[in-house]
């Protein structure tokens, strides 16, 4: 199976969809149902990363992956697929969509999802709930890797989907994680997105109140330079919410991350510090300046702090934290060159994304609501007649059916 996963032709694979992605499912079911999730992982990522090089379109069998790496906890062996950010979604047959003639599904196309439809059979139908699972099990992904930066994008993802009529617990869930991971990653509580539905912000307000107050006192803790003892109390008090909700790991995460956090604060104030003041002011022993050192070393080799640290085995009281003052200075410290070349790579990231979003805007474009739309808009403005897109005239009967209008969020 393997091999064929490795050798198949990405392009006569198109007109086989439907036995292909059936193929990923049968794999995928062995092996959970022989308690081995592992062996379909490798052979499932090379099949959706060589039918789909970009990654940007999202499929069934991409929920599928994940739910399997999540079971058998390899989240390495995730990441080639997840690290690919999903731009559309497969237009669905019966949507109204705009979809090319089989005949031309050989042909190059600059979107994947271009071909990869329901018609194709290359994804099973979707709903809302597999765009937030998805979204979900990547994040706790990402959170067993402890990158946080990702998790709380993916977590993004889902508590601002739209929902029909009321917030899903996916999402409820996926915001008490949020809001735990944005202290890992900021050292401070994230402002809910904007795009996020008022009724949904309301509901996570409601049914995440223990979390909410932890980020609270995380963040005055910070600011107030106190104890990690009040926050410690409060998530004791919470044990049983924490270990319900499977957050039990994640919040141990936020107390360590207290004192990281309440050194890197420092850096905004002081230029240096001694570490028997720095030991006064975060330590857990402020009289263990050896423990204080290590752990600021710590800090420093896992690039959590941009500083150097000066000590003398002799005289203790004389150790000194000398913060970067620029981001050319210190350990961490970035050459123009490095600068330039972070430069160039987000410039290639923000026309890609240009790219998609034109693709996306096409699709919109040429789907029956927005049509329906520009000629309500057209008719009010002249009292009749048809509405032109494109310099062509459009009429009721040149597009038929409903699109989904989630298929580009």
């Amino acid at each position: 199976m393997e091999d064929f996963m490795e050798k198949f032709d990405p392009i006569q694979i198109r007109y086989g969809g439907t036995d292909f992605r059936h193929l990923i499912e049968i794999v995928a079911r062995t092996a959970q149902a022989a308690a081995k999730p592992l062996i379909a992982i490798f052979p499932i990522s090379t099949a959706i990363r060589r039918l789909d090089p970009s990654g940007s379109c999202f499929t069934s069998s991409h929920l599928i992956f994940a739910r399997l790496c999540l079971e058998a906890r390899e989240y390495y062996a995730a990441v080639p697929v997840l690290d690919k950010d999903i731009y559309h979604f497969p237009l669905s047959s019966d949507k109204g969509g705009v979809q090319i003639n089989p005949r031309f599904w050989c042909s190059h196309h600059e979107q994947y999802s271009t071909f990869i439809t329901n018609a194709s059979g290359l994804s099973e139908k979707l709903d809302y709930r597999d765009h937030l699972q998805y979204f979900l099990f990547g994040a706790m992904i990402y959170i067993g890797l402890k990158n946080w930066e990702r998790a709380s994008l993916f977590l993004e993802a889902v508590i601002i989907s739209p929902a029909p009529n009321t917030t899903s617990m996916i999402q409820v869930e996926a915001y008490k994680k949020w809001v735990l991971v944005s202290l890992l990653l900021k050292g401070r509580p994230l402002s809910i997105p904007k795009t996020t539905s008022p009724h949904a912000a309301k509901t996570y307000a409601s049914l995440a109140k223990a979390y909410d107050a932890i980020a609270r006192i995380f963040r005055e803790g910070i600011v107030g330079e106190h104890s990690v003892h009040r926050l410690m109390a409060e998530t004791e008090a919470g044990r049983v919410i924490w270990r319900e909700d499977c957050n039990t790991g994640l919040v141990k995460q936020v107390i360590d991350a207290f004192r990281r956090f309440s050194i890197a604060r420092l850096e905004k104030t002081y230029v240096a510090m001694r570490i028997i003041d720095l030991a006064h002011r975060t330590s857990p022993d402020p009289n263990d300046y050896a423990e204080t050192a290590a752990y600021v070393s710590s800090l420093i080799s896992s690039r959590y702090l941009n500083a150097t640290l000066s000590v003398s085995p002799e005289e203790p009281q004389a150790w000194i934290l000398r913060f970067a003052t620029s981001s050319t200075a210190g350990p961490q410290g970035r050459t123009e060159q490095q600068q330039y070349e972070d430069l160039v790579q987000q410039t290639a990231r923000t026309m890609k994304l240009s790219d998609h979003v034109r693709e996306a805007d096409r699709r919109l474009g040429l789907s029956k609501e927005y049509l329906d739309w520009v000629r309500r808009v057209q008719k009010n403005k002249d009292g009749g007649g048809n509405a032109e897109v494109g310099g062509f005239p459009i009429t009721s009967d040149d597009y038929i059916g409903d699109e989904d209008m989630m298929s580009d969020l």
